[in-house]
């Protein structure tokens, strides 16, 4: 009967040569390990080739690793968020596998699904799509259930625990600090993905009777500082002008505020001017940003310990919805009229 050392003789290797090779051990060459196998035939020699991906499944697996998938982290916002979540991990010895969708539900799709085949212990899904029922249908397929926590501004789930700001009382904040302060001539600027904060608003503003100008609600598909300083720029032709915007977001806020000093106007003496997300820009910036703080880095950590409850008790099977309320952080971006 063959033996190693006999298969070792002819191929020219070392017996540990030959027995990785018959292994299918990843670090011996192909052709080698070919050839070792072939001899082993010719020698009837019995062996089993190992399945290295399962190797490589149990060695991930042993990782500890969570999935986060988030629209992006060039805003502060999200940052904060990604930020906490993956301090929280780093204390329980668990690393995070990221993905980032750029808002787009088909990347969301592609990333759930990669995760799964990554052998995560638990998904992080932060996203702000109208409906995520489709996307995380996916999670139920086969034998792919896994705990997941959504962070969703725009849609909810009754399937898995979900975290949200209530965004609309957070507008309602604001709304009601302008009206306080004598403002009723209230303008709005935001990009595309911000609308669900537009609707808040416009409901708002028709809860308190109060007049709308559409000349005053500008909207771009354009992001960021560069938005507010072009819908500013635009809405400054016009004749009549809102004592007060509300932007979608801080950074939208930012750039609003240069166009209108470009302008030759000043905030708050000509315009006064609110942000959301209450970033750490709006502390230093001049003058000092109103702003809608939403508790970010809490609403990370209750995702992290809502996501461990399940995969340390799978058992557990209660889902929980928490929404969690801003506050509105008074500075000195707003004027009083009264």
């Amino acid at each position: 009967m063959a033996t190693l050392k006999d298969i070792a003789k002819i191929a020219g290797v070392n017996v540990s040569t030959v027995s990785k090779a018959l292994r299918g051990s990843s670090d011996i060459n192909k052709q080698t390990m070919k050839n070792i196998r072939k001899i082993a035939d010719e020698l009837d020699y019995k062996y089993v080739i190992q399945d290295n991906r399962k190797d490589k499944a149990k060695q991930q697996d042993s990782l500890n690793t969570i999935g986060i998938i988030c629209p992006e982290i060039t805003s502060s916002y999200y940052s904060e968020i990604v930020n906490m979540i993956t301090k929280e991990m780093r204390k329980k010895g668990y690393y995070c596998i990221i993905g980032f969708t750029d808002f787009d539900s088909k990347n969301e799709g592609q990333y759930l699904e990669g995760l799964l085949k990554s052998n995560v212990k638990g998904i992080i899904f932060i996203t702000e799509s109208l409906e995520i029922g489709d996307t995380i249908s996916l999670l139920k397929n086969g034998d792919n259930f896994i705990p997941l926590v959504v962070i969703a501004q725009n849609s909810g789930t009754k399937e898995h625990d979900c975290i949200r700001i209530d965004d609309k009382y957070g507008i309602k904040l604001s709304i009601d600090h302008l009206l306080e302060l004598g403002h009723t001539d209230i303008g709005y600027i935001g990009d595309e993905l911000s609308n669900a904060r537009l609707e808040a608003f416009i409901e708002i503003l028709q809860a308190n009777n109060i007049k709308m100008n559409r000349k005053w609600i500008r909207v771009s598909e354009e992001r960021f500082e560069k938005c507010g300083y072009d819908l500013m720029t635009d809405m400054l032709k016009e004749d009549n002008l809102p004592t007060a915007i509300l932007s979608a977001y801080d950074n939208i806020a930012v750039g609003a505020i240069k166009a209108i000093t470009d302008s030759g106007r000043n905030v708050p003496e000509d315009i006064s001017m609110i942000g959301i997300d209450n970033i750490s820009v709006t502390a230093y910036y001049n003058p000092e940003i109103t702003s809608v703080a939403g508790p970010a880095e809490e609403m990370a950590r209750i995702a992290v310990k809502l996501l461990f409850k399940k995969i340390e008790s799978p058992e557990y099977k209660v889902i929980q919805n928490v929404v969690l309320p801003p506050t509105l952080v008074v500075r000195k971006s707003v004027k009083s009229l009264k």
